[in-house]
């Protein structure tokens, strides 16, 4: 089997645990309509290890966020160019010189995040569903997407494609309990 490869760079093409999982389901749906078609289930041994493997590796990728997700292969593509897409740095409204068409910020024009490859396919892997999980998958959130509130739409921009809830964010209920506590000292 030749190596996978992504553009002139020659690298391997770095594939997502959801692109796992339905490779290994073709496969192991080839395999069980090749078996029952011959009616013969004596597998060889060494077979035999690699079928378990696969289906061990095909339950463990399944009961991750990736699988217990909604997220189908068709939209990923859509969700990656986003997420890779560098973030607007102007504030006023530009033109695009294709169209002449003018795009304000409060338009419904989608931002990008500027995630490095690596970073993508880790938040297409985890599905993050807190900031806690976020700050942990991108390097410097922070500082590259400084706003807690732009973080939080980033949540919730991976939750329309996964059908995962997002958790809000606990910094409001930490000041709430605060200030309650605070009245009760006074």
């Amino acid at each position: 089997m030749e190596p996978l490869k992504s553009g002139d760079s020659h690298a391997p093409a770095l594939l997502t645990n959801l692109e796992v999982m339905e490779l290994l389901q073709e496969r192991v749906a080839i395999r069980e309509a090749a078996s029952s078609s011959d009616g013969n289930n004596n597998k060889l041994p060494s077979f035999q290890a690699r079928d378990w493997i696969e289906q061990t590796v095909f339950d463990y990728l399944n009961s991750s966020p990736a699988g217990s997700s909604e997220v189908k292969l068709d939209d990923m593509h859509k969700l990656v160019k986003t997420l890779r897409r560098e973030p607007s740095t102007t504030t006023a409204a530009t033109t695009d010189a294709d169209n002449d068409v003018k795009l304000d910020e409060s338009s419904d024009v989608v931002q990008g995040y500027g995630l490095t490859t690596a970073e993508t396919l880790q938040v297409l892997n985890h599905l993050p569903t807190s900031l806690v999980e976020l700050h942990l998958l991108i390097e410097d959130l922070e500082k590259r997407i400084p706003e807690e509130e732009k973080q939080m739409e980033f949540l919730r921009l991976l939750s329309q494609y996964s059908g995962r809830d997002v958790e809000e964010a606990a910094g409001d209920e930490e000041e709430e309990e605060e200030e309650e506590t605070n009245d009760m000292e006074e």
